[in-house]
């Protein structure tokens, strides 16, 4: 069996195991199918509402929502991250904001934010953003203080200053730590966004699942939290392959490890 076969199935055999258990008791009676409809039925219902129903619109709705937060949250949470990581007046500024809200749930500011710029889709992406925006600052700073003194030093002394300090030097050693920073960002970015729409919103996939446990349509509420579920799987994925792509040290690393007999 290869690597890449064996780490697959390490890593997809609970889960199937999980579902075949699910099936088979929901199935022959042991679950109650008004609770725990069995997964084929529950497949077969997101698969229908998708191709025919609401839940295309939610979904896109959702998605959209979720790229325009991410992105704004990590042009402004980098750049802020990096220059309070760098320059000590900085972070002195911008430390105490950070610290008193960024433990506070974003979803607590919506009715603020809907206050400010009135209920529709500013409010819940200004929610969505507020949260990766303070995570990837802090993930950022982080990762650029673990920067080792005397390789900027070193770095320095060969030529690597002004602008080519940041592109040839800073960015390629806190590579690792900005993509992982940038992947939990973007996980908390769907959490709140989601709860923000369960909380106000009329599309999206919150909103979907809320409007589906107001009807007691349970196949329809699991078929809301699968797709949830399959966006956040997606974000990690995209972000393992990024990381090796982006990154060849890391890549031939892994491929290295990988060679050494076990």
């Amino acid at each position: 069996m290869s690597p890449a076969v064996r780490r697959w199935a390490q890593t997809w055999t609970i889960p199937v195991v999980v579902l075949v258990l699910w099936e088979v008791t929901t199935r022959a009676g042991l679950l109650d199918p008004r609770f725990f409809p069995p997964p084929s039925s529950i497949l077969a219902t997101t698969a229908g509402e998708l191709l025919d129903g609401r839940l295309g619109l939610d979904l896109v709705l959702t998605l959209q929502r979720l790229g325009v937060a991410f992105a704004l949250a990590a042009v402004f949470g980098v750049a802020i991250g990096v220059a309070s990581g760098r320059w000590r007046t900085v972070e002195m500024l911008i430390r105490p904001i950070t610290d008193t809200l960024y433990p506070l749930p974003k979803i607590a500011l919506l009715p603020l934010f809907i206050i400010i710029v009135g209920r529709g889709e500013v409010a819940y992406i200004i929610t969505a953003f507020a949260t990766a925006f303070f995570q990837i600052i802090i993930s950022t700073r982080g990762s650029v203080r673990d920067v080792p003194t005397d390789l900027l030093e070193a770095g320095r002394n060969f030529g690597a200053t002004g602008t080519r300090f940041f592109t040839k030097l800073l960015f390629p050693a806190i590579a690792p730590g900005l993509l992982n920073g940038l992947r939990l960002g973007m996980a908390t970015c769907l959490i709140t966004l989601i709860a923000a729409e369960f909380v106000g919103a009329e599309y999206g996939l919150g909103a979907m699942i809320r409007r589906a446990g107001q009807q007691f349509a349970i196949e329809q509420v699991y078929a809301g939290i699968v797709l949830v579920g399959v966006i956040g799987l997606l974000i990690n994925l995209v972000f393992r392959l990024a990381g090796p792509l982006l990154l060849p040290a890391q890549r031939h690393g892994r491929a290295a490890a990988g060679a050494q007999p076990v």
